[in-house]
């Protein structure tokens, strides 16, 4: 079972993710527009005043490298786990928490991992990646045979969904940190949760270069 052992806060660009996903996930089709403006907002979470605000103030933080309270977070996810569409929002905020965190490195530091010679830039990207995923996820990632492993011992995610399934969104990030830094080309499987009972948390790539070489 996971422990109750969490840091006491977390890197802003997390909650930031997760509420930006919400309200795109919420944002109307075209077709609702016809629709009465208050009437969407108040059936739609993302789209109203709250979330907007609490994505600046977010945004504010995440941009100056802050932090965030974790208990704030641990609720923020467990409301988004009663969404029927959870996995969805989950999914897009380690995408965007990845993308926001790769924007905040130098571009001559990306460029490098690019521009360099295969071997060198891969071990560039790598280490780049595995830098990022520490500071904004608290994961630790290494290569095992040349794929990518990454692991978790502790995470709001667990406490807020005793199941496991808010731990979609640091897979979800993982593999956007590795195709945004490196040559990879798959996804990470949740091979190993704390929620079913394993010691960690543990994604391995399913299929990529890496796992081919």
């Amino acid at each position: 079972m996971p422990s109750n052992a969490l840091p006491r806060a977390v890197h802003a660009a997390a909650p930031l993710a997760v509420l930006e996903a919400v309200r795109g996930l919420d944002a109307p089709e075209q077709d609702e527009f016809d629709e009465f403006h208050e009437e969407l907002t108040v059936k739609r979470l993302g789209l109203s005043r709250t979330v907007a605000d609490q994505i600046e103030r977010f945004r504010r933080l995440a941009r100056r490298g802050a932090r965030a309270d974790v208990e704030e977070f641990v609720a923020l996810l467990r409301l988004v786990a009663r969404r029927h569409d959870a996995r969805l929002v989950f999914s897009d905020a380690g995408r965007r928490v990845a993308q926001f965190s790769v924007r905040q490195l130098s571009w001559p530091l990306r460029l490098a991992a690019r521009l360099l010679p295969w071997g060198l830039g891969r071990r560039a990207g790598m280490a780049l990646a595995r830098g990022r995923a520490r500071a904004v996820l608290g994961v630790t990632l290494r290569s095992e045979a040349g794929a990518p492993v990454a692991t978790l011992d502790e995470a709001p995610a667990l406490r807020a969904t005793p199941d496991g399934a808010a731990c979609a969104m640091y897979g979800s990030a993982i593999a956007e940190l590795l195709r945004l830094l490196t040559d990879f080309d798959g996804a990470m499987l949740h091979v190993t949760c704390r929620a079913r009972g394993g010691g960690t948390c543990e994604w391995r790539a399913e299929s990529s270069k890496e796992s081919s070489s």
